[in-house]
């Protein structure tokens, strides 16, 4: 018996030898074909998973129009490197539709599981590329929990092993915008088309505590289609501390040029929806690129979302570098008093030499129709950064109809940052209904050390407001250094600066300053007035010009006024100043 059990090891051995030198030598290189080497993308990942990726590489090439449904999750697990990488492309020997991949049916999980449901994840892998493959939900899933929280995944294997060097390009992900479940941990609310995590599939709402080697890191993603989803693309990383090497970094949504953008549609909606939506959503990104995206919740196709909805928002990320550019956001809020906000920036607080650059952005053909007290913010930074840079961007033809003490923000700083620049944006052709708040074209509302508001373009704007109060420029924030509101234009000679539709009895103050500290010099010189327009005579005061703050110095000339029409029996007053004793200069 012995003898026997010795030979039946031997055997073992033997198997077991043969089969370790099949996974070494049957590493996966050169280009397969799906569905000749492989009949579904599944399979492949599966003889991926098996048996790694040799020298070179490996490309899998996918046929045009081929489809396939899943029965579970596609889950890599295998890595490239930058030399051996890996490659899932639409084969470009064939012609047609992409590739698509269908959803299994009956999840399980929702946004606050541990596991979730999704159609392809990463796992800690890198040097992948997924190129031109679609992914959808299944039909049959029609209602939580089981609908899928995600199509494309990057999930971390272990807090040393994140996902790094990934590019998803060229794919339409749809799935159900139904799924608007409160998400758990890092997991953000209710499906979301691409999800970079900082926790591991199988515990996603545990957020990690990285060590080195843990950060989804240089990942690309660029000119897909994400819709019917409830967050389009995510990226939420590990809140690492200063000097920050232990988060994720060099991330990239949109690219370089229009044609890298991604298309984020008719996200949100859900039907009695109670949280938020959004297009795009960041946390504790460091030299994040957001650029080129073409943001629309509802082009036709989609549903007014009834609460919270955002087009862009990358949320904190300490001392953080950030780049928001030449976007397009529209949004369309079903809500009463939940607010819309275009773009709203929170990255970047606690200066450290660092930027947050907002420019070339366009926030247009935004409504909000049903609301009530619900305010509207065109681009919004919250950020205490060292230097804002909100430059170039237009916020055009939105509407709010708050009925009641709402607001209209059209570029708003709220963040206590060192330097803060507001320069050649227009607000134009925008409009509120019977709103007794705020329309604000460019405002600072807090405490910075240089503010700079100019060559700026207000002008288009309209209310039907009876009561509500109109500033086309104003800052309430006590500037230490100084305030610049230079050369901008209220109106030109082809459109007027503002039009009230109703008899207006509210106070209006075109540009407006009530703040800055006695160590701060003040210029509010060579603006240009054109068009204020009474449709209908009103009963308020009209200032075009107004200072109360007691600053070093206050320069004010060179200002022009042209072709106005203040039908109102309020007082009308170019200037309005008031300074105190410690002004040592004051030029009007």
């Amino acid at each position: 018996m012995k003898l026997k059990i010795r030979c039946l090891n031997k055997v073992n051995l033997t198997i077991l030898l043969l089969i370790a030198a099949s996974g070494v030598f049957g590493q996966l290189t050169g280009t397969k074909h799906i569905p000749l080497d492989y009949p579904t993308v599944a399979a492949a990942v599966t003889a991926l998973n098996l048996n790694g990726v040799g020298a070179g590489g490996v490309t899998f090439n996918v046929g045009a129009t081929h489809v396939e449904t899943i029965s579970s999750t596609i889950s890599i697990t295998a890595t490239g490197t930058a030399g051996n990488p890996i490659v899932f492309q639409k084969d470009p020997a064939t012609a047609g539709a992409n590739p698509r991949i269908t959803a299994y049916t009956g999840g399980v999980g929702t946004p606050a599981s541990s596991g979730q449901d999704g159609i392809w994840r990463l796992v800690g892998t890198d040097y992948i590329t997924i190129d031109g493959i679609d992914l959808e939900e299944n039909p049959v899933n029609t209602a939580n929990p089981a609908t899928m929280e995600y199509g494309y995944a990057l999930y971390k294997a272990s807090t040393s092993n994140g996902c790094q060097f990934v590019t998803i390009r060229n794919c339409v992900v749809t799935l159900n915008n139904i799924n608007n479940a409160l998400g758990g941990g890092p997991m953000v609310d209710g499906s979301a088309g691409i999800i970079v995590m900082n926790a591991t599939a199988t515990s996603a709402v545990t957020s990690l505590s990285v060590v080195a080697g843990g950060t989804n890191s240089n990942n690309r993603f660029h000119n897909n289609t994400i819709q019917n989803c409830n967050t389009g693309i995510a990226l939420i990383g590990y809140a690492a501390s200063s000097p920050f090497t232990l988060a994720d970094t060099d991330n990239d949504v949109g690219g370089n040029h229009d044609s890298t953008g991604n298309n984020i549609l008719n996200f949100g909606g859900a039907s009695g929806a109670i949280n938020p939506a959004v297009a795009i959503r960041t946390l504790a990104q460091y030299n994040l690129n957001v650029s080129h995206n073409s943001i629309n919740n509802n082009d036709g196709a989609g549903t007014n979302h009834p609460n919270i909805l955002r087009g862009i928002y990358t949320n904190t990320a300490t001392s953080a570098n950030t780049a928001i550019t030449y976007n397009t956001v529209t949004l369309h809020g079903g809500g009463t008093t939940h607010h819309l906000l275009g773009i709203e920036n929170a990255a970047g607080s606690t200066p450290a030499a660092n930027t947050i650059d907002i420019h070339h952005n366009t926030v247009t053909n935004s409504t909000y129709a049903t609301a009530t007290t619900g305010g509207f913010y065109g681009i919004r930074n919250a950020a205490s950064a060292a230097t804002v840079n909100m430059n170039n961007n237009s916020v055009t033809d939105n509407s709010n109809a708050a009925n009641s003490t709402g607001f209209f923000y059209s570029l708003l700083n709220s963040g206590t940052a060192t330097n803060v620049t507001m320069n050649s944006n227009i607000v134009s052709g925008n409009s509120t209904l019977a709103l007794t708040g705020l329309f604000v074209g460019i405002y600072n509302s807090t405490v910075v050390t240089n503010l700079k508001i100019n060559t700026n373009t207000i002008a288009g704007n309209s209310t039907t407001s009876s009561t509500g109060t109109y500033f086309a420029i104003y800052n309430t924030g006590a500037a230490t250094a100084s305030i610049r509101i230079d050369s901008n234009f209220v109106g030109n000679n082809t459109t007027p600066a503002f039009t009230f539709n109703s008899a207006n009895s509210g106070t209006q103050t075109y540009i407006s300053n009530t703040a800055g500290a006695s160590t701060a010099t003040l210029s509010i010189s060579h603006n240009d007035f054109q068009g204020i327009t009474y449709a209908v005579t009103g009963s308020g005061n009209n200032t075009f010009i107004t200072n109360t703050a007691a600053t070093q110095s206050q320069s004010i000339n060179a200002n022009t006024f042209t072709n106005l029409n203040v039908a109102t029996t309020g007082n009308l007053n170019f200037f309005a100043n008031k300074p105190s004793a410690l002004v040592k200069e004051v030029k009007v």
